[in-house]
């Protein structure tokens, strides 16, 4: 969480001193031990003013005030493996109607998935289809993106018979990106009994050609507690266009102009890239051969959650 949005929220949150607040946090954890030592953690905590606010000297009615921050990570082997965090903020009005506008802002990374820094904020609108049950949201997003660099370029040399590595330098030379994206949301809440609830979100979010998808589902169970839940997470994030993971190049200090052994002729070796030097640098990346990220990614978490 960076202090500017830090100081947001909490201006946020002073303007909306006497409200009634709602919060909850969850949490999941999985560990094995062993062979294979892999610790992975779960951690959600948000909180919801709802009702007619006053927001200074303002009265809404009927709005919703959300603020939420999602982190997860773990480690493989006593070594860091995943590291990615969400904070979200949201505020709607006539958040009850059949039609709803909404302010919204996010800013998140994500290392599994190469990416560094992600901010968006835009203006958007929810219309209700079905009540409670079924919603369908549009929103139009400024969105920044920086990808990581570090440990990413790998230079190659020719070894003979085939390439083979010889350095690993960080690229300091990756930029951010602004661009306008768009984000259409249709939501599912169904209840299944008493004790049973499922909500399911998917977010498609194109960018030209860019295109993000994000599919979240929850099943939550209540418990003899009214305070205490078992929650079921299953998510899937799709990127048409992923980030680039390893950048590789020739290493000057080895290489000869006219040799054989290359990256479109690796002799006995095998190497594999998704990007040409032509293609990394029409997209912004450098004179680099680069493997993508998987586009791909999917998690699944069981946890409680708690209310107070």
């Amino acid at each position: 969480m960076n202090l500017r949005t830090i100081f947001t929220t909490l201006f946020i949150l002073s303007c909306l001193v006497g409200q009634q607040f709602k919060h909850q946090v969850s949490g999941s954890y999985y560990g094995r031990g062993g062979n294979s030592d892999y610790q992975y953690y779960n951690f959600n905590w948000s909180t919801t003013a709802y009702g007619d606010l006053t927001f200074g000297g303002m009265e809404l009615n009927d709005s919703e005030f959300l603020f939420s921050l999602d982190k997860n990570n773990s480690t493989w082997q006593g070594d860091p493996y995943e590291n990615d965090q969400s904070i979200l903020f949201k505020f709607d009005l006539w958040a009850n109607g059949k039609f709803s506008p909404f302010l919204i802002a996010e800013t998140s990374f994500d290392e599994a998935l190469g990416i560094k820094d992600r901010t968006n904020f835009g203006i958007g609108a929810k219309y209700r289809i079905l009540g409670d049950i079924l919603s369908i949201s549009a929103a139009f997003l400024q969105e920044s993106e920086e990808t990581a660099g570090k440990n990413a370029i790998y230079l190659y040399a020719d070894y003979g018979d085939s390439l083979g590595v010889t350095a690993y330098k960080d690229n300091s030379d990756l930029k951010s990106a602004s661009y306008s994206r768009i984000s259409i949301r249709p939501k599912l809440k169904l209840p299944v009994g008493e004790n049973f609830y499922y909500q399911s979100e998917y977010y498609y979010k194109p960018a030209g050609d860019d295109i993000l998808t994000y599919w979240k589902n929850i099943v939550t169970i209540k418990t003899a507690e009214e305070w205490l839940d078992i929650v079921i997470k299953y998510n899937v994030k799709n990127d048409s266009q992923p980030a680039p993971k390893i950048f590789m190049a020739y290493d000057p200090q080895y290489y000869t102009d006219g040799q054989l052994i290359t990256f479109t002729n690796p002799g006995n070796g095998t190497i594999s890239y998704d990007r040409t030097p032509e293609q990394s640098i029409s997209d912004g990346f450098g004179d680099y051969y680069i493997k993508n990220y998987k586009a791909n990614d999917t998690t699944i978490t069981i946890g409680i959650n708690i209310t107070f």
